[in-house]
């Protein structure tokens, strides 16, 4: 019996953002801020190597499609890196049997002067996770440029951008 590794994808994604590195942490970390930018999602993270990472969805949305427990936190410097499970959605079972373990998102910051550079990775996605349609907000693809535009106008100007949440697009 021959045993085949599932091929995997990475995505990366850089943006500047004319703030600091405390103030963009704060917003990557803090579930209270998140739900600015997040489509309404509360980002809940412990803030150590082991913790938690909570993705809670919306008040009034359906919950069935989005898991409880979270993602595992793998790395957590401050104001530097922070590296976690991306374990938001559940996979449906034909998905779910190809998947090889959790997928990882990585947050790195970078000063650069007057900004902050941005850079997001993530890896071991699936052909699945991302979207053949630009104009929807499903898909790692479309999902994380939205989600990561919304932040930069945020901490730029004080007002994210409305983002249709997944299911209602």
């Amino acid at each position: 019996m021959m045993v085949t590794k599932t091929d995997t994808q990475t995505f990366v994604y850089a943006t500047y953002i004319r703030t600091t590195p405390e103030k963009l942490w704060q917003a990557l970390t803090n579930g209270e801020f998140s739900e600015k930018y997040w489509m309404g999602f509360r980002v809940e993270v412990e803030q150590r190597a082991g913790g938690r990472i909570y993705f809670r969805p919306p008040k009034g949305q359906d919950a069935v499609f989005f898991k409880e427990e979270g993602g595992k936190v793998l790395v957590c410097e401050t104001n530097r890196k922070l590296v976690y499970e991306f374990a938001i959605c559940k996979d449906t079972p034909e998905v779910a049997a190809k998947r090889e373990g959790p997928s990882r998102v990585t947050y790195e910051l970078t000063p650069m002067g007057d900004m902050v550079r941005l850079r997001l990775i993530h890896e071991n996605l699936l052909p699945e996770d991302t979207a053949q349609d630009p104009n929807t907000m499903k898909g790692i693809n479309n999902g994380w440029p939205a989600i990561l535009s919304s932040l930069k106008s945020l901490l730029e100007t004080g007002q994210a951008i409305p983002l249709t949440r997944p299911g209602k697009n």
